[in-house]
């Protein structure tokens, strides 16, 4: 590791989705609190516009990039012509800004500053928070000194050195009990809790999943109230009117920023199975249903849900096209009837006792 007053000028590519842009932005926060001479620029696609970036924390190089797996012999052309761009901006960048590191996030977003790091001889990590590692991550994986890895079996996809870490996450609050995050959405202290949310993109399907399991659950005497967290702002109200008419206490929200209330509240969380909420569950320990994204690149979340399910244990998987409010409604009773939850939130807990992982930041430190 280099000398701690040696100003360090370090390139974290990150881009698209908040599965990538978070921990990256999470890591960068860390560091900045780690190394007070750490200079830190964010390059990658679609940055200035990104909803999930902040753009006035962070300095930041906008680039041109695509995805070539296409079907269409023209998009292809056009992804390959915006790689190009993408991949001469980098590279001027780079020859005025001499960065010592470049911390790859995955996503065809980032590939052209990955390129151009390759080509000016720049040191390369890559960061994979999926069990079976994206393209990008796959195929750089050749140029890195080192890939860090949330998931073990990621290992199995990727060339070179592989190391084990903690999944950056944003920071928000010191220990905070369940009452006072249940307080925080001004519900019942006491009553059973679910978690509804789609993740940083929301999921329309899930939320109709839930509505339409209410009945079910209702008639099954369950009592509950519910945290539920949609992504946007479509159908708030709507929802808002269906827990309302069946009178049950509930927290509707379009974004929700202290996510740590929102898991430390909650019984049991209903949600997709990004490798950011994945991470989440783990480090707050909470049972989980998760319906993965049926359409995503190569399944990835099929393979982050099986994860959770059959290797951990620390909760069930559920294959979207074969879902409806029923099925849920009987999944969610047959877990309690079976008094599961408890076994899950022990086995998460265990995992995350087990786990030894390192630290991110430590690392890409360590790596200059």
């Amino acid at each position: 590791m280099e000398s701690p007053q040696r100003e360090l000028n370090v390139v974290i590519a990150a881009g698209g989705t908040g599965g990538h842009l978070f921990p990256a932005q999470a890591l960068a926060l860390e560091m900045l609190q780690k190394h007070p001479h750490v200079r830190i620029t964010f390059v990658g696609a679609g940055l200035k516009t990104n909803a999930y970036f902040k753009n006035d924390l962070f300095p930041f190089l906008d680039i041109k990039s695509g995805s070539p797996i296409k079907k269409h012999p023209i998009k292809v052309i056009k992804a390959l012509l915006s790689i190009s761009k993408g991949l001469l901006r980098c590279m001027k960048f780079y020859k005025r800004t001499q960065p010592d590191l470049i911390v790859g996030f995955g996503s065809y977003h980032t590939f052209p500053a990955l390129l151009a790091g390759k080509l000016k001889k720049i040191p390369i990590m890559i960061f994979e928070s999926n069990a079976l590692p994206g393209r990008v991550n796959r195929y750089c994986s050749k140029w890195a000194k080192v890939s860090a890895i949330q998931f073990s079996r990621a290992s199995e996809y990727l060339k070179g050195k592989s190391i084990c870490v903690q999944m950056p996450l944003l920071k928000q609050h010191e220990e905070i009990s369940r009452d006072k995050a249940r307080d925080y959405f001004s519900l019942d202290r006491e009553k059973f809790t679910f978690l509804i949310f789609g993740g940083s993109q929301g999921a329309q399907a899930i939320n109709r999943f839930f509505c339409g399991a209410i009945e079910f659950l209702l008639a099954q005497g369950l009592d509950f109230q519910v945290i539920h967290i949609l992504g946007s702002n479509d159908r708030l109200d709507k929802l808002r009117a269906i827990y309302e008419k069946y009178e049950i206490p509930a927290a509707v929200k379009a974004f929700e920023e202290n996510m740590d209330f929102a898991w430390t509240a909650a019984d049991l969380n209903i949600s997709r199975a990004g490798a950011a909420t994945l991470a989440e569950l783990i480090e707050f320990t909470v049972p989980s249903i998760l319906i993965p994204y049926p359409y995503g690149s190569e399944n990835h979340q099929g393979k982050n849900a099986a994860y959770i399910a059959d290797e951990i244990q620390g909760g069930v998987a559920l294959d979207e096209k074969d879902l409806s409010g029923r099925i849920l409604a009987q999944t969610i009773n047959d877990l309690l009837a079976q008094e599961k939850l408890p076994l899950m939130k022990k086995a998460l807990i265990q995992f995350k006792k087990q786990e030894s992982k390192r630290d991110l930041c430590s690392l890409v430190l360590e790596n200059i």
